[in-house]
């Protein structure tokens, strides 16, 4: 019996311990890693393509597709009836206004004229416009 009261007697005090206790407010500035409220609209900075921009190449072997170095908003949207890129970067590998050709990767030969292979019509599923803003994150990376 008496180990019963002490039980209960310490059960009644460790409650009465947790319900005075009122939880901290967390501030939402602490629910991720961004540095500001997460009830606060990020903005990004705004930015235009350049036409005739540096294309950065990417690393030999790397396997990156390159980036597309002028703007491409008068051949949007892409789709196999109609590829405005393939009016300068040509399947039959002539240079038309100094465009590269598109790789031989990426055309279907046979027929009456080298044409860019089914799968391979929407270039911008794997190349993306360039543009000069600055990094969202620093790399330290070296």
């Amino acid at each position: 019996m008496k180990r019963f009261l002490a039980a209960f007697s310490f059960a009644i005090l460790a409650i009465a311990a947790t319900a005075q206790q009122k939880p901290e407010a967390v501030d939402d500035k602490q629910f991720s890693l961004n540095k500001g409220s997460v009830f606060e609209t990020a903005t990004p900075a705004p930015f235009e393509f350049q036409d005739g921009a540096k294309t950065i190449q990417p690393l030999e072997g790397s396997g990156m597709p390159v980036m597309i170095s002028h703007t491409i908003d008068d051949d949007l949207p892409i789709t196999a009836g109609k590829n405005g890129c393939i009016r300068c970067h040509t399947p039959t590998g002539k240079k038309v206004r100094g465009a590269p050709p598109v790789p031989a990767s990426h055309v279907a030969e046979g027929g009456e004229k080298p044409a860019v292979l089914g799968k391979r019509w929407n270039c911008t599923a794997c190349h993306a416009p360039q543009a000069d803003v600055k990094p969202l994150v620093v790399n330290s990376s070296q």
